[in-house]
């Protein structure tokens, strides 16, 4: 009890204070800070302070006084050896009733101190993001503002009974709703049509707007039915001065044409004449290539199969070329067992040109033979380990980020799925990725049929902290803004996105004893609704990004 106690206390020292319901008594305030006692601390005469306000009491001297100043008690020095914790206060203290931080939210519980963080994750009024729309809501709320207030809920058209997301609703009326009503543009009377059938209504409008009959001979005239015919039987006379004027320059053009005609069947027929001795020409040069075309194709495939043949073999020795650093390091990793394997053949060559007796006595020369050997078979086992362990690192190295930024593409996404609610594979893990060469080691783990409150209806995606090479030289615990997201494909533009700031005080982010620490993030990261969609889901594949803030972090 008395750990818990403490630890609790330690907590508060960098927390906000609560509000507590009751004034607090005299004793629970100390005297330094004038706040509420914080891991109360009993002084010699027995008066509290807080843990924290000792060293603004002895500032830079080695002795102090109380500074209540109640008797005489309170006037002898003492050194801070003689402060002691007050574990009665501090169950006290830690007693006091407090408002809930959500009590202007509405939240009407009044818990112990102590049992205050506790209560703030599970108090019905803390902020909750809609995984539809990202605004925060409290959480006896979030139902009603999934089905009243998020811009992304679904609501059904008044004119085509279609479902269309509520932000979308007004575009919807204005392009592409077929029974949303239309007023004729043309300005005719009463006559208000679903979208669908005003184009057939337009090409029958009594008001739409048409040439003039004559238009083929050069009339300009238009407006509606009516004034088109009162125009032709105006415009009579117009109508025969641009006929006759029509007439007389078609006759022209004939003229013209005829001509054209008679000087265009001279020229085929010396066209005629000249392809006809372009066909003969061609025949014989047909002939003569032939036989060079046969003798140069068959060069042009045998020379074909063999650059073929070397291309596909400098493709193989490309896919398998190693990267750069990678091959560097293994050179040198190859390099020192070369050496060390050299180093155990000539003792192993020493060994036996000194033969059974090697100028010691015959009874001491085998043991040391046998211990040699013994000594040089465990150096060989142990490079072998370091070999394979070398290949899996370069493995890794190969396909890690060392940004801070995790790209995951997910293929085959219904049949894990299916793995999944059948609960042969419940969960995924990313391939890890780091924010530096020598900084923190990360991964990301993916439910797909959700874990949890989001089980069976949405995707779950987890943030992991994971154990490092270089841990011990990193401030723990880990503090970096982490963002995880799920790309839309479609427009690129809306990205599922949460971003949280590490709690310091979870285990989640304390330098990790195991291989990985416990997996923290969002249950309800997107439902199956919206990411079974073209946007996010395309050819059976999703893409996933985590992405750390790798600002401030002390490079080793």
């Amino acid at each position: 009890m008395e750990n818990s106690l403490v630890s609790l206390g330690a907590n508060i020292f960098t927390a906000e204070l609560p509000q507590f319901v009751h004034k607090l008594m005299d004793k629970y305030v100390c005297p330094v800070c004038k706040l509420v006692l914080r891991n109360a601390m009993q002084l010699p005469c027995g008066h509290q302070i807080c843990e924290p306000c000792i060293d603004t009491l002895f500032g830079e001297s080695d002795n102090a006084t109380c500074p209540v100043k109640d008797d005489e008690y309170c006037e002898e020095p003492f050194p801070k050896n003689q402060i002691h914790k007050d574990m009665c206060t501090r169950r006290e203290v830690m007693s006091l009733p407090v408002f809930c931080e959500y009590s202007k939210d509405g939240c009407k519980e009044t818990p112990l101190w102590k049992n205050l963080k506790k209560h703030i994750e599970e108090c019905e009024y803390r902020p909750v993001e809609c995984n539809e729309c990202q605004e925060k809501t409290p959480l006896n709320n979030l139902a009603n503002h999934k089905e009243t207030e998020c811009s992304f809920r679904v609501v059904v058209c008044d004119h085509c009974s279609q479902n269309i997301p509520h932000c979308q609703m007004q575009s919807h009326l204005d392009h592409d709703c077929t029974e949303y009503p239309l007023n004729c543009p043309n300005g005719c009377e009463n006559v208000t049509l679903p979208r669908n059938e005003m184009e057939s209504h337009l090409h029958s409008c009594p008001k739409r707007s048409i040439p003039c009959g004559y238009r083929s001979i050069g009339c300009e005239f238009f407006g509606v039915i009516t004034e088109v015919e009162k125009h032709q039987v105006k415009a009579t006379d117009q109508h025969l001065m641009l006929a006759l004027s029509f007439s007389g320059q078609t006759s022209n053009e004939n003229k013209a044409l005829h001509t054209e005609i008679e000087e265009s069947k001279k020229e085929i027929e010396e066209l005629k004449l000249t392809i006809q001795q372009l066909h003969q020409d061609n025949q014989r040069l047909k002939e003569e290539i032939t036989p060079l075309v046969k003798s140069v194709t068959k060069d042009m495939k045998k020379k074909l199969v063999t650059l073929t043949e070397r291309l596909i073999n400098l493709e193989r020795m490309v896919e398998h070329q190693p990267k750069r650093e990678v091959l560097e390091k293994q050179e040198q990793a190859i390099s020192s067992l070369k050496d060390d394997i050299k180093v155990s053949q000539e003792q192993i060559t020493q060994l036996e040109r000194a033969g059974p007796q090697g100028g010691r006595s015959q009874a001491l020369v085998p043991q040391d033979v046998k211990n040699q050997l013994k000594t040089n078979e465990k150096q060989m086992a142990i490079q072998d380990i370091r070999l394979a362990e070398l290949d899996l690192r370069f493995q890794v190295l190969e396909t890690a980020s060392y940004d801070g930024i995790l790209m995951w593409k997910i293929r085959d996404y219904y049949r894990r799925k299916q793995e999944a609610k059948s609960g042969r594979t419940l969960s995924l893990y990313s391939q890890p990725f780091y924010t530096s060469r020598t900084g923190y080691k990360m991964c990301a783990r993916v439910y797909l049929n959700g874990d949890g409150m989001g089980k069976g209806t949405h995707l779950s995606l987890f943030f992991v902290v994971m154990r490092g090479e270089y841990d011990a030289l990193l401030p723990w615990p880990f503090q970096q803004k982490v963002s995880l997201m799920l790309l839309d494909q479609e427009t690129f533009r809306r990205h599922v996105c949460d971003t949280f700031q590490p709690d310091t005080t979870s285990s989640s982010f304390k330098r990790p004893t195991t291989e990985m620490n416990v997996a923290t993030g969002c249950p309800l990261f997107i439902s199956h609704s919206v990411l079974e969609t073209k946007t996010y889901l395309n050819d059976d594949t999703i893409f996933i990004k985590v992405k750390v803030d790798s600002t401030n972090i002390p490079v080793p």
